[in-house]
């Protein structure tokens, strides 16, 4: 595999990170996870926007231009010989002092690495599982795709251990959150719910574009509080995240989703379809 680093085409074998590095020693780091189709990355300045947000909040130095990353991809995806393919760009505070002191730091680091894409989805989708770890709305790091990715492993390794494939995460106002790696939506009486930006989750890139394409098309569309007690009676409920695309979700705790028990139902599969044109036209 040839990967990008600050500037230069290496093979992942000759890779190494510096043990002064922040992102190593703190997890002091943001990443983004896209996916390209026939060689390019899906809304691609709205992740290279969301990681620039990211970094001005950390009051990081200046990343390199859209234009130097676009092209950094673009290396990649060549090198590898790939077209349809799963993107991670990961950004370190790069190399300081071996103490929690960003200021002592040089610039940021820069890598960049494609992988084939996963296998696809189960037609039936995902079953999910509520886990006790609940996102602290009173952190900041909620809206930041930080390298610092713990609360997100121990998700998913609660649900894993319940047999599901994703978590539930809840907030600590007791609201429905997230997914350990992906946004929730769930559709009732012919509505269209996400949890709101101030449910403490990270507003994902295919969350705004599965938004838009419902608004778009006529479905009624809400983002607010939810409370838990709302998904066990929902009709559908589908997940979303820019490598998996639309994920349909068939149990929830154990227990089958809406009355039919289709699994996708008629809003995911429309707003799938819808999501894979975008993708096509974009």
């Amino acid at each position: 595999m040839i990967i990008y680093f600050n500037g230069r085409l290496i093979s992942a074998s000759e890779f190494v990170v510096s043990p002064l590095d922040h992102g190593f020693l703190y997890g002091h780091g943001l990443f983004e996870t896209m996916r390209a189709y026939n060689g390019r990355v899906f809304r691609l300045d709205e992740h290279l926007n969301r990681l620039k947000y990211a970094a001005d909040y950390l009051r990081w130095p200046t990343l390199p231009t859209h234009a130097e990353l676009k092209a950094a991809i673009t290396s990649v995806l060549n090198k590898n010989q790939l077209t349809d393919a799963s993107v991670r760009l990961t950004v370190s505070r790069g190399s300081g002092a071996p103490r929690p002191d960003p200021g002592s730091c040089g610039e940021p680091s820069i890598t960049l690495f494609a992988l084939p894409l996963p296998a696809p989805l189960p037609p039936d989708g995902w079953s999910i599982a509520t886990v006790t770890l609940q996102r602290n709305l009173s952190s900041p790091l909620v809206r930041i795709k930080s390298a610092n990715y713990l609360d997100n492993i121990l998700a998913k390794n609660e649900a894993k251990a319940q047999g599901a494939q994703e978590a539930l995460m809840l907030n600590t106002a007791g609201f429905v959150a997230e997914g350990s790696m992906s946004n929730l939506f769930f559709v009732t009486a012919g509505r269209l719910i996400t949890p709101d930006e101030n449910s403490g989750i990270l507003p994902g890139i295919t969350r705004n574009c599965i938004i838009e394409l419902a608004q778009a098309s006529g479905m009624p569309v809400e983002a607010r509080p939810v409370k838990p007690e709302e998904l066990t009676e929902a009709d559908e409920i589908f997940l979303t995240s820019s490598v998996m695309e639309v994920i349909p979700v068939k149990m929830l705790d154990g227990c089958p989703i809406g009355s039919q028990q289709i699994v996708p139902g008629c809003f995911t599969a429309r707003l799938k379809e819808l999501y894979w044109e975008r993708t096509k036209k974009e």
